[in-house]
């Protein structure tokens, strides 16, 4: 495997972790998957434990549709990818009471203007307003959850926001934050912001519904994930820095030529090689 972009060198899910995953997701037993694959049931107990046999890994990983070749370079050590250092504009901020779940500041330097995205919590909200250094514009939530949540919040600093419409409206809106021009992209009871940064890479904001060399599908399901992901975020360009609510920051070409789940798109990154934006 070549090179990629990630924030840092630690994966989310471990190889076994993401066979556990494809295998939840699919709704298979041991038994189903051992006769499937073609392998032993004890082989593949071992394989889910962390033990790895490379032929069984790669009958199991065809079997679950997942990239037998990405995996083993996850399970090896083989691949390197390269730190994605952050975009000056841009600070990941974590709470005390879920240091693993990141939010977002933009910082618009022309108007001055700052944009919190993605907060867990009302005292986040609450922070960044009175922040004689930050101060803050406009918040972007990902779900109606959120909304509910967060609602005596941003009624009571009076915040305009941005979040996924009750009616359940699926058309695409644009609009300026500053000199950031924002795609708001919804995607029925939740929403995607593709941000165009002026001269620099775009970012997407994904929440809770991605994460780095990986899939994240307990609320919308399996097989609705992987059509998401390759629907939305894989229609982006290669370049394009994916932030997730949990995780490193990626980007589409690194997952692309990376991820697992994906292995359709495996030869055709254009980020195999690249080492830096």
């Amino acid at each position: 495997m070549g090179k990629g972009l990630v924030e840092d060198l630690d994966w989310t899910d471990l190889w076994n972790e993401i066979l556990l995953k494809a295998q939840k997701g699919q709704e298979l037993t041991d038994a189903e998957l051992a006769r499937k694959a073609g392998v032993k049931i004890d082989d593949l107990r071992k394989l889910k434990n962390g033990v790895l046999d490379e032929k069984a890994l790669f009958l199991v990983a065809q079997a679950l549709s997942l990239s037998g070749e990405i995996l083993l370079s996850m399970a090896t050590g083989k691949c390197n990818p390269q730190p994605l250092t952050l975009p000056y504009f841009l600070k990941k901020i974590s709470s005390e009471e879920t240091p693993e779940k990141k939010s977002y500041l933009l910082m618009d330097k022309r108007s001055n203007k700052k944009f919190l995205i993605d907060p867990p919590n009302k005292r986040l909200i609450e922070n960044y307003v009175h922040d004689r250094e930050y101060g803050l514009d406009h918040v972007f939530l990902f779900s109606l959850e959120q909304i509910q949540e967060l609602a005596d919040g941003l009624k009571s600093f009076s915040l305009p926001f941005s979040a996924p419409s009750k009616e359940g409206q699926l058309e695409r809106k644009e609009e300026w934050f500053g000199s950031f021009r924002v795609e708001l992209i919804p995607l029925i009871d939740k929403i995607f912001y593709f941000v165009h940064p002026p001269e620099s890479s775009p970012l997407v904001f994904v929440g809770k519904y991605f994460i780095s060399g990986s899939i994240s599908y307990e609320e919308t399901g399996y097989y609705k994930t992987l059509e998401l992901i390759r629907s939305t975020l894989f229609g982006f360009p290669d370049e394009t820095i994916i932030c997730p609510r949990i995780g490193p920051l990626s980007t589409v070409g690194f997952e692309k030529g990376h991820n697992p789940f994906f292995p359709e798109y495996q030869i055709y990154s254009s980020f195999q090689m690249l080492t830096e934006i």
